[in-house]
């Protein structure tokens, strides 16, 4: 079994975080193919990523209580099975209604992987030691969207659209193996009413009534939204506004992952010196700026890819300067309830960045504007939510 405290544990908790995002992503530059090959419509293959987008926010509310009874082990154990199974559906799917069902019961195995390992580092950690691991597990978290979907395209040109799921289902494998042998279980004391809907609602009560967790949440939920609104609408915008090719916008892609690295080496050098909530303070006016900046850019009627490139390299770096301490900021009050303080927050930070997705593709208008002026409230609203909710709210 791994230490708590040791990189390799940071790691392999990382590495099941980012199954939420691959799971995602993969597989979209091959959904043309997928459509063709099941003789569906664009609307029915569409329906393996909402429902796989609904069964992930909902599941997402009962991870934690469910890891909170059982244990963080057995949760994590049970959800890499099911998700594993469902993926092998997934490639072995002959026509669309198997695939949409298979996408659905993956999400809501993947959630309980996506929720549980936070839960850890807050069985381990609190305060900034928690920011500092949590830090290294967005790196992944930060990454994996942007380069799944050119992974997958790569698997799609030399195998085929079933290789992305087949290789996730390696991937579902390979976690169990990791968990089973080198996890530790880190829940000191079960809660045995964990999971009864009076304990649930009054858990989710408690963490609601604080404002600090509030803010907490809602400045997540401002840099996931940046993220989800150029992950929906990137490609059109660069492709299909620009006129770039494919090559190209994965280039465009790549840099602007290289915003992760560089967030996670500025914000972990400044933690220690400026502590939590300011560099927090800093990484949401970053976030702010560079939103609004590229939302300008966009009215301006500029058509450059660097004007969305610069601008959202910038807005990742400030998205690792915010996301991991402000994790560590909402669960560290609730050492005994972190599993349903995590789901929750993962629920309301996934519903509205979620949303924000969906708004760009529904006012797409053959111009970057949508995208950048999504990109540019999220910041908004990270910005604006620690300095009503946070910074005028008494310590926990």
């Amino acid at each position: 079994m791994l230490r708590p405290d040791s990189r390799a544990m940071t790691l392999l908790l990382g590495a099941l975080v980012a199954i939420a995002p691959l799971s995602m992503d993969i597989y979209l530059p091959s959904l043309p193919s997928m459509t063709q090959a099941l003789g569906a419509t664009v609307d029915e293959v569409q329906l393996t990523v909402s429902v796989y987008m609904f069964g992930w926010g909902v599941a997402q509310l009962f991870a934690g209580p469910v890891s909170d009874r059982f244990g963080r082990r057995p949760a994590l154990l049970w959800a890499l099975v099911v998700y594993t199974l469902a993926s092998v559906a997934c490639a072995l799917a002959r026509d669309v209604g198997t695939l949409v069902a298979a996408r659905f019961v993956q999400a809501l195995s993947m959630a309980t992987v996506a929720v549980v390992p936070r839960a850890v580092v807050r069985d381990i950690h609190a305060g900034e030691r928690a920011a500092q691991m949590l830090s290294t597990m967005m790196l992944v978290l930060g990454v994996a969207p942007v380069l799944a979907p050119i992974l997958g395209a790569e698997l799609h040109l030399r195998f085929g659209w079933r290789a992305t799921f087949a290789f996730v289902a390696l991937y579902g494998v390979a976690a169990w193996i990791a968990v089973r042998f080198c996890l530790p279980e880190t829940l000191r004391k079960p809660d045995p009413d964990a999971l009864d809907p009076r304990t649930m609602v009054g858990n989710w009560s408690r963490v609601l009534s604080s404002r600090r967790y509030v803010g907490f949440t809602l400045i997540i939920a401002g840099a996931w939204s940046g993220l989800f609104a150029f992950l929906a609408g990137s490609a059109f915008v660069f492709v299909d506004a620009m006129g770039e090719s494919a090559r190209a916008f994965s280039l465009y892609l790549g840099l602007v992952s290289l915003g992760v690295f560089a967030g996670t080496a500025v914000s972990r050098r400044m933690l220690p010196r400026i502590g939590l909530e300011r560099l927090i303070g800093a990484s949401t006016a970053v976030m702010f700026a560079s939103g609004t900046g590229m939302a300008a850019l966009a009215w301006l009627g500029t058509r450059e890819p660097l004007a969305i490139v610069l601008p959202m390299f910038v807005f990742m770096a400030a998205y690792m300067g915010t996301v991991p301490q402000s994790t560590a900021g909402a669960l560290t009050p609730y050492p005994q309830i972190a599993g349903s303080a995590a789901s929750l927050m993962s629920f309301v930070q996934f519903s509205i960045a979620a949303t924000a997705a969906l708004l760009v593709g529904v006012a797409w208008d053959g111009t970057p504007r949508p995208m950048a002026s999504a990109i540019g409230i999220a910041g908004a609203l990270a910005f604006v939510a620690f300095r009503v909710l946070v910074r005028r709210a008494p310590p926990a």
